[in-house]
């Protein structure tokens, strides 16, 4: 319930909105398509989630994480190129630190939680097939 007010409220923001015309899906595939920059991208994001006050998304980016390094390490190939990019836009637009509000300002965490809720509801198909898989 929770995630689903997150979601809303950033629709109000127009968090979404800003994330898609400042094109992150297309950031997104310069490291879709190397894997060594979606490696490097891994290291960041279990940096990330090292950070305290990331309770309420923790789990979702820990699943994201798990998701990405199987398919950067070629150990889950039946993914959607599609939501692929689109969980790798959402973590590198967490993991930057110059985002819509930095996450040095207090409420510097408010737009990645929602790019992450989004970005979760988005593919959450994607992710369910994937853990159902991985088993």
């Amino acid at each position: 319930m929770a995630d689903i007010l997150i979601l809303r409220k950033c629709d109000n923001m127009g968090y979404i909105g800003q994330f898609l015309k400042r094109n992150w899906l297309g950031k997104a595939k310069v490291y879709v398509f190397n894997p060594k920059k979606m490696k490097h991208l891994l290291v960041r994001l279990t940096f990330y989630l090292s950070r305290k006050g990331l309770s309420d998304v923790k789990y979702n980016l820990a699943l994201m994480r798990d998701y990405l390094q199987d398919v950067a390490n070629g150990e889950y190939k039946d993914y959607d190129i599609k939501k692929l990019t689109l969980i790798v836009a959402a973590v590198v637009y967490v993991v930057t630190p110059f985002d819509f509000f930095p996450d040095l300002i207090p409420s510097g965490l408010i737009d990645d939680f929602s790019i992450i809720t989004w970005a979760m509801k988005e593919s959450v198909s994607e992710l369910a097939l994937y853990k159902e898989k991985k088993g």
